[in-house]
């Protein structure tokens, strides 16, 4: 991902580790995350780019509401965008950010579109139209379906004490990655006796307990469902029973394939294929807590962390923007890029028992990725905490989405 970031994708994905894949963890953290990355074509993606004529872009720009993003003012994003061109300044800028679906544009372009936005910052809560004059939309058509995520948040301490005894782990020593000889993929193994082996999975880790002993728990859980679900997302808050936070951040995975909880049990028959959601997965493992472990084991997938006082960061190595913040397929988006969209999400509120739709038009900033994130799919990063859970499980919808480019970098790029 995503530096890992703490997310919830419901209902539960069929993909590996959402957050974070090798791509998510930042330049500082480790040596396998390139600086630049190589030019962007895009085998997977069925949508193309249409440019809007003029007098739809004034139209679009000026139906822009940040408000309804929770922004007071153009210029609250000035610190996400700042960390957009932080991002995007450290690629070659001659070398290409995107090549696909009739649209091309190398990082410099990208570069100086989030410039240009930063310059308008001031006057566009006045002079909305400007976003129209001065930039190229690029629509993504047909719309790109729209999910949620957002940090979630469980119980755990720092020490084991009576009622919090599911261990959350650190990277163990023995835990190598990279590229071994004769392979193009990069590998997670350990060291026996000379020998190269597969790293433990979850069933050695969680019912045969071979990290037991060795020093490697960083916190303890009330809740293992809470520690399966946090590997899920690739990090996430602890609520400490001092009622203070500690971030907890992605560390490593052990590199074995993922398989979704609510999957398994529909497999043996304990839910119906329209009933694989977290709390669904939850329920029915309460009424089988004897067979709970069996059933996470066949997850092969571990996901190790570390404590961290820095916030929840996306694949560029920073922190994400609540409403803001937008994962992609960077073959079809790149990080980086500045987007204008439009698109129907659950309300926070319930009224009357039910909850309600709100819209959103505004700016998001491309700023994540996530391996179920492909083609023409983005994911919506909503916040932190129980709260805004019940939005960010809830947003599945087709979203008009578009691209902006300074039209100054297209012709002077």
């Amino acid at each position: 991902m995503i530096a890992g970031c703490a997310l919830y994708r419901a209902p539960e994905p069929e993909q590996d580790i959402v957050c974070p894949p090798l791509e998510r963890v930042s330049p500082r953290q480790s040596a396998l995350f390139p600086e630049s990355v190589p030019p962007m074509t895009s085998p997977v993606a069925k949508s193309a780019f249409l440019p809007l004529k003029g007098n739809e872009r004034l139209l679009q720009s000026i139906r822009l509401n940040l408000s309804s993003q929770g922004l007071h003012s153009w210029t609250s994003l000035e610190t996400p965008l700042r960390r957009s061109l932080e991002y995007v300044s450290r690629q070659p800028p001659k070398k290409a950010a995107l090549t696909a679906n009739g649209v091309s544009l190398s990082w410099e372009q990208v570069r100086r579109s989030i410039e240009e936005l930063l310059s308008l910052l001031p006057r566009l809560d006045r002079e909305p139209e400007l976003l129209g004059r001065r930039f190229m939309w690029f629509g993504l058509n047909p719309g790109p379906m729209m999910t949620g995520y957002f940090t979630p948040e469980i119980e755990a301490s720092l020490t084991r004490r009576p009622g919090y005894e599911y261990p959350i782990y650190g990277v163990p020593g023995d835990l190598k990655w990279g590229k071994l000889q004769g392979s193009s993929r990069t590998r997670y193994y350990r060291v026996e006796n000379g020998r190269v082996l597969p790293y433990y999975d979850r069933r050695a880790v969680d019912v045969e307990h071979v990290l037991k002993g060795r020093g490697c728990e960083i916190a303890w859980a009330r809740d293992p469902v809470d520690v399966f679900y946090l590997q899920v997302e690739g990090c996430g808050r602890l609520r400490l029973p001092d009622g203070s936070v500690r971030n907890v951040l992605y560390g490593a995975k052990n590199g074995h394939p993922f398989k979704s909880l609510g999957r398994i049990l529909h497999e043996k028959g304990y839910l119906p294929a329209h009933r694989l959601g977290k709390e669904d997965v939850r329920v029915c493992l309460r009424k089988h807590p004897d067979k709970m472990f069996e059933f996470m084991a066949e997850n092969r997938s571990y996901v190790f962390f570390r404590l961290a006082d820095a916030p929840p960061e996306g694949a560029m190595g920073k922190p994400l923007t609540p409403m803001v913040s937008i994962a992609t397929d960077r073959h079809v988006l790149p990080l980086g890029s500045v987007l204008a969209f439009d698109a129907e999400i659950p309300d926070q509120k319930v009224r009357n028992g039910v909850r309600g739709k709100r819209r959103v038009t505004g700016i998001g900033l491309a700023q994540d990725t996530g391996t179920a994130i492909r083609g023409a799919h983005v994911d919506f990063y909503v916040g932190e905490g129980y709260k805004v859970e019940p939005v960010a499980s809830r947003i599945r919808t087709k979203v008009a989405l578009y691209l902006l480019v300074s039209k100054d970098a297209l012709k002077n790029g």
